[in-house]
This record gives C-alpha cells, sequence and structure tokens, in this order.
C-alpha cells in the first residue's frame, strides 16, 4: 500500500490549480474532514485491482464538499444513474450510500480539487490537463485496469491525454460511443456523462447501449469470461 498512499500525499499537497487560479478552485486538503483517499468517489467503488476505471468529471463546488463532509450525497443523481449503467456492463454494484468492496470497479474525476461558486460552474482545460498529468496517469499506472472509460467532456479529455490517443476526436460528442486500443494494450472508451447535463447531450438509450458494448468488452478481457451478474 505504499504506493497508494503516495498517490493520497500527492494528491493532498498539490497545489497547481489552486495557485494557477486563485479563488476558482481549492484543494479538498483545506478540509480537516478530508479523507485519505485518491478520489472521493472511491469510498463508494475504490477496488485497489479493478476490472474497468471511469473517470468523471470533478466531485462538485465547495459547498458540496463541505456539506456532506467529504462524501457523496447518497441521492445523488449522477451515482443513480451510473448504477444503471454499470448494471448494463455487468456489474451489479450497491448504491452509492453502501461502500462496495467486492465489484471491480474504480471511479476517479478528472479533476481533484472542488470548484467555487455552483456545482455547474465552469470547469477550466487546464485544470484537466494538470490533474491528469500529476494524478490520473499515476494512478491508473497503479491500478493497471484492462479497461478505462472517459465519461463527458472532461472525462474523456483526461483520458484522452493520458494515452496520447491523437487520432481520437477531441470532442466527447464526436468520440462517445466509440473505443480506442492504447499502445499498453488497455482498452478505452468514451461515453456521455451520466448526469442530468450529459444526458441532454448523449440521450440514456444511447448510454445504455454504449454501457453494454464496454461489457462485452469486460467480459472479453475476463480469463474466464465470467459476467457478475
Amino acid at each position: 500500500m505504499a504506493e497508494y498512499s503516495r498517490l493520497v500525499a500527492t494528491r493532498k499537497a498539490c497545489r497547481i490549480c489552486v495557485e494557477r487560479s486563485p479563488g476558482k478552485i481549492r484543494s479538498c486538503a483545506e478540509f480537516e474532514f478530508d479523507p485519505d483517499v485518491v478520489s472521493h468517489w472511491e469510498p463508494w467503488l475504490g477496488h485497489k485491482r479493478p476490472q474497468l476505471l471511469a473517470v468523471g468529471q470533478d466531485f462538485g463546488d465547495v459547498g458540496y464538499f463541505v456539506r456532506n463532509r467529504g462524501r457523496d450525497d447518497p441521492n445523488n443523481k449522477t451515482n443513480y444513474n451510473l448504477r444503471k449503467l454499470l448494471r448494463e456492463a455487468g456489474f451489479d454494484v450497491t448504491s452509492p450510500a453502501e461502500p462496495d468492496g467486492i465489484a471491480p470497479v474504480f471511479l476517479t474525476n478528472s479533476i481533484l480539487c472542488v470548484k467555487e461558486g455552483p456545482m455547474d460552474g465552469a470547469i477550466r482545460s487546464s485544470w484537466v490537463d494538470a490533474c491528469a498529468d500529476k494524478h490520473l496517469r499515476p494512478l491508473i499506472h497503479y491500478l493497471r485496469p484492462p479497461i478505462v472509460v472517459g465519461m463527458g467532456s472532461c472525462g474523456w479529455r483526461a483520458v484522452r491525454r493520458v494515452f496520447a490517443l491523437e487520432d481520437a476526436p477531441e470532442r466527447i460528442s464526436r468520440a462517445a460511443g466509440s473505443c480506442w486500443t492504447s499502445a499498453d494494450r488497455i482498452r478505452v472508451f468514451a461515453v456521455g456523462h451520466p448526469g442530468p447535463q450529459g444526458l441532454t447531450n448523449r440521450p440514456w438509450p444511447q448510454q445504455l447501449a454504449d454501457w453494454r458494448r464496454i461489457g462485452e468488452a469486460v467480459s472479453a478481457a475476463r480469463p474466464s469470461g465470467r459476467h457478475l451478474l
């Protein structure tokens, strides 16, 4: 676990975006209740040898983080939708209010700090790029997942950057529903964001179909080809 502890310490010590964008974004480590995790999404799904790593946008704004004391709101609509999508891919996961130590899934965000202002406030591409280089790349090296999913514009930007998928479309609107194989044989998928706003850009039936295709790839990557459901 020494390598994982280093990832946590690096996340807590990082101030790259805070210093570049004062008053716009804050490090979660500023708060005494900041948990000892790499991703604040992983207390729900944080398997250390996952068959699938999913990368979302961010953990919300400062108000959300403080209100829930570093945890997720159990009624978060994004998590509610994501649970349904993961089932389409063959992962029978617990509700977001119940930590799942069994399902081989790890959830992280393309931005590990929390932004000031409203939940739907603007995300700077420089934040995504810095976090991808400093945190997502070493996390993927540690987890070594066979499948990585970039969800929404920010999640896809981060994943595309880490794997240097220069031939893949930059815009999630063009990339969603497609997959690529990285130089180290990791299958990389682009999908719409499962939150309410993401569903306006990538309708629910398409998202269900996207995750079924991911499930086929997950099953093929398992030695036994066995489905989890």
